[in-house]
């Protein structure tokens, strides 16, 4: 299937890539311009980037806590009081750089006999002593249950700038996701007319820009520091916010799927909603209801392939290569010194949304 975004100027599709065949991710751009145009971070490699919250960390802590006003006719400055604060971004588009030997405590690299590294996520090897670039893509996947039974990432592309005469053009984006299922073909007599269906579609529209906020909160304090470890500390909470992403990604789907209040779950049902079996698959809440490690060390629930998720008590089956979760690509980090012991704290936020385009075919276990 195709994926294409649309320009309403120009009325042109420019033809991309679909994550999945059970459906379809569109965009909209309204942009008052005559023709759509490729920007360069498109089509350029992205540069690594350091950890940014090491960085906005180390700032915040050498940061002055008042900024000079020099008054004409006096000989000393006014000092006014400011916050000791740093921000930046974390571009989710961009490998993250940390030492190997971090990597490794972390538990992101393993030795080789070769003496190197090799990553869990993404696959690579590198030598020892080397620094590595993570994904934090690959980290946000492989830390979704959602994901892994068949969900899709939807990062907003960034749209293009248009100026013109000095005069930035202002825009939103609007998307769709889309699922389709068979059309009904019905028997037609000789004379008569083929009865009239709606089309075999399911949409789920969203905007980019009413992507609510999500913020997660911690301190480092000078005892971190010091202590043992506490030189990998920043970097262990920056996985720590891309793992946190996946487990976002679930409770957003998750939560939109119960929301709709699911069935009890039947093959006669998910036969029924055009399902295929091998596409089924089953996340198993807290309360581990139906869920069974088969003599194979396979978990199931209802006969059905599952994993383990803490983002729901329930357990849902259904098929998940029908859902997404929209998220903007950069993420907000701030430092502040809240102290003169160089205690800091850090706040991280994004923007992600969940998109279900057929709540019906997802079933709560019994």
């Amino acid at each position: 299937m195709a994926c294409r975004n649309f320009s309403k100027a120009s009325g042109k599709a420019a033809r991309g890539n679909c994550a999945a065949s059970q459906g379809q991710f569109l965009t909209k751009t309204r942009i008052p311009r005559e023709s759509a145009k490729t920007t360069e971070h498109m089509t350029k490699p992205r540069i690594p980037q350091q950890n940014p919250l090491a960085v906005v960390d180390e700032q915040a802590r050498n940061a002055s806590p008042f900024q000079e006003k020099w008054t004409p006719g006096f000989d000393e400055p006014r000092l006014i009081p400011q916050n000791a604060a740093a921000s930046t971004m974390l571009d989710l588009g961009r490998s993250l750089v940390i030492d190997s030997e971090t990597a490794y405590l972390l538990g992101l690299v393993t030795p080789e006999v070769d003496h190197g590294h090799t990553f869990d996520v993404p696959h690579v090897t590198v030598p020892a002593a080397d620094t590595v670039e993570l994904d934090p893509m690959a980290i946000l996947r492989a830390n979704s249950s959602v994901v892994r039974a068949g969900a899709r990432i939807l990062v907003a592309q960034v749209a293009p700038a248009e100026v013109r005469d000095g005069i930035q053009v202002m825009f939103h984006q609007d998307a769709l996701l889309r699922s389709v299922d068979p059309a009904p073909f019905a028997l037609v007599a000789d004379g008569a007319d083929a009865t009239t269906s709606p089309h075999p579609t399911h949409d789920a529209l969203f905007n980019w820009t009413n992507c609510p906020s999500y913020a997660f909160r911690t301190k480092i304090t000078r005892a971190d520091r010091r202590s043992i470890g506490g030189d990998g500390l920043r970097a262990a909470i920056m996985i720590g916010v891309l793992k946190g992403l996946g487990e976002l990604a679930d409770n957003l789907v998750l939560q939109a799927i119960l929301a709709a209040t699911p069935a009890a779950f039947s093959l006669g049902a998910a036969s029924a909603r055009f399902a295929k079996f091998d596409e089924l698959r089953a996340l198993v809440g807290a309360a581990g209801t139906g869920a069974v490690v088969g003599q194979d060390g396979v978990l199931r629930a209802n006969g059905i392939m599952a994993e383990l998720t803490a983002a729901a008590t329930q357990t849902v089956i259904g098929r998940f290569t029908r859902t997404a979760v929209a998220i903007r690509p950069e993420l907000a980090v701030h430092a502040h010194r809240i102290n003169n012991n160089g205690d800091t704290e850090i706040s991280v936020f994004c923007n992600a949304q969940a998109v279900v385009s057929t709540p019906t075919d997802f079933w709560v276990a019994a």
